[in-house]
């Protein structure tokens, strides 16, 4: 065990709510990407930063030390994920970062590529205040979900009611609106008058990884990954993810100091948690265990298994010595969740994903009804890595590996330059 003061060291900064990020002063939401099902908003507020800096000559002993303050301003960002939001597509939408024009044919996604409507900003922050949101669960990351409940005032003023109050921000004008914008927002609140509840994903503080990833698709490009596109480009971009520290939450999972409602199995080498994309899964703060037995659910089960030692980024790393951690893995992993949901082994799907979402090697389990994430240009079947890696020591180094990456984000951008040069370069020698 840790001493008190490590222990303090190591104990991640207090969980944000989204009623704190979205009362921030200056803050602003811009819609991402929007559905009958989903919306994706860039939350983003300024915060200044004191930087105090001392300088103490040891000579002069009875002379306080010099001291200098210095202020600086960045932005956080947090992205909001909201499901269910059929009635409310279109006041979420209504501050995009992309036009379709723009999506269509494929412009390069940056933020801010269109202008800031701070009006229509105003009313989607206004109309997410008027809600509660209860924490269902967190990760051992920057992730948290809630549920979000209409507050009393926000349906009173969705129905036409007027009044509200500090809580119920659905009808609060916008300082930045000229009055026919703020009558069009209630136009636009009157209108919006079924305001069901819907489930969140707050991701705060969100990552420029995490941001590019919710950004509008552009479409995808096929990636034949050889050794050398691999070793030149990809491990290089794989090593500053794990250098700049955005892998520590993986530290808090593995010890289980986070996550703990969500843990199936805890074994020396690794811990199976349920994962966060299993949406529906009872909440696991809340209900008992014996009732997540032949649960309705598991139709949609998914559950994520993490090794505990370091150094194995992804299935490029993976050599012969691997293998009775791979076969524990998924023994085990599939026993554990026979016993706690009562699903039989071969109703399993279990895999890894290459290009992995995140840098820390991990193996999924699906139940088979579910294909979220089993695309065949991403997926490997974890028997099929074991055997390979018992046919050769080497296999995952040695070979192509064929994946999809999403047009303009970060590693696409780095594959495409390094391609371009290369094709430069050959034809200059010609």
């Amino acid at each position: 065990m840790a001493s008190d003061a490590n222990a303090n060291a190591d104990a991640p900064k207090a969980r944000a709510n989204p009623l704190d990020i979205l009362g921030k002063e200056g803050c602003k939401v811009q819609s991402l990407t929007v559905s009958d099902q989903h919306a994706t908003l860039l939350i983003s507020h300024p915060v200044i930063i004191d930087d105090a800096a001392g300088d103490h000559d040891g000579d002069k002993k009875d002379e306080p030390p010099i001291s200098s303050t210095t202020t600086t301003s960045t932005t956080i960002s947090s992205l909001l994920k909201l499901t269910l939001v059929p009635f409310h597509k279109s006041l979420l939408g209504s501050n995009p970062v992309l036009t379709p024009e723009d999506i269509q044919r494929g412009q390069m996604p940056e933020r801010n590529l269109l202008e800031h409507n701070p009006n229509a900003s105003d009313r989607i922050i206004s109309f997410l205040r008027g809600y509660n949101f209860e924490l269902k669960s967190e990760s051992g990351a920057e992730y948290s979900y809630y549920a979000a409940r209409p507050t009393l005032g926000l349906c009173a003023l969705g129905n036409g009611g007027g009044g509200g109050s500090s809580s119920g921000g659905g009808g609060e004008k916008s300082p930045h609106a000229t009055a026919e914008e703020n009558n069009e927002s209630t136009n636009t609140n009157t209108a919006v008058s079924n305001f069901g509840s819907f489930d969140i994903e707050l991701i705060s503080p969100a990552s420029t990884y995490q941001i590019s990833r919710a950004m509008p698709s552009l479409g995808h490009v096929l990636i034949r990954e050889t050794p050398q596109l691999y070793n030149t480009v990809v491990k290089p971009y794989i090593q500053s993810i794990v250098d700049n520290g955005s892998l520590s939450w993986i530290k808090n999972v593995i010890e289980v100091k986070k996550e703990k409602e969500r843990l199936l199995l805890n074994h020396d080498d690794f811990v199976m948690n349920v994962d966060t994309k299993w949406r529906n899964h009872p909440p696991p703060l809340t209900t008992p265990r014996e009732e997540w037995y032949n649960h309705p659910s598991t139709v949609d089960l998914y559950c994520l298994g993490i090794v505990k030692q370091s150094g194995i980024t992804c299935i490029r790393d993976l050599r012969r010595e691997h293998i009775p951690l791979l076969i524990e893995m998924e023994k085990e992993g599939l026993a554990a969740i026979h016993t706690i949901y009562g699903i039989e082994m071969d109703q399993i799907r279990v895999f890894v994903h290459y290009q992995p979402q995140f840098y820390h090697f991990h193996v999924h389990f699906t139940r088979l009804e579910n294909e979220v994430g089993c695309a065949v240009e991403r997926g490997h079947l974890l028997s099929d890595v074991i055997q390979n890696l018992e046919f050769d020591e080497g296999y995952y180094c040695k070979r192509i590996i064929t994946y999809k990456l999403k047009k303009g984000s970060p590693l696409q951008n780095l594959v495409e330059t390094y391609s371009k040069d290369k094709e430069e370069a050959m034809v200059d020698a010609k």
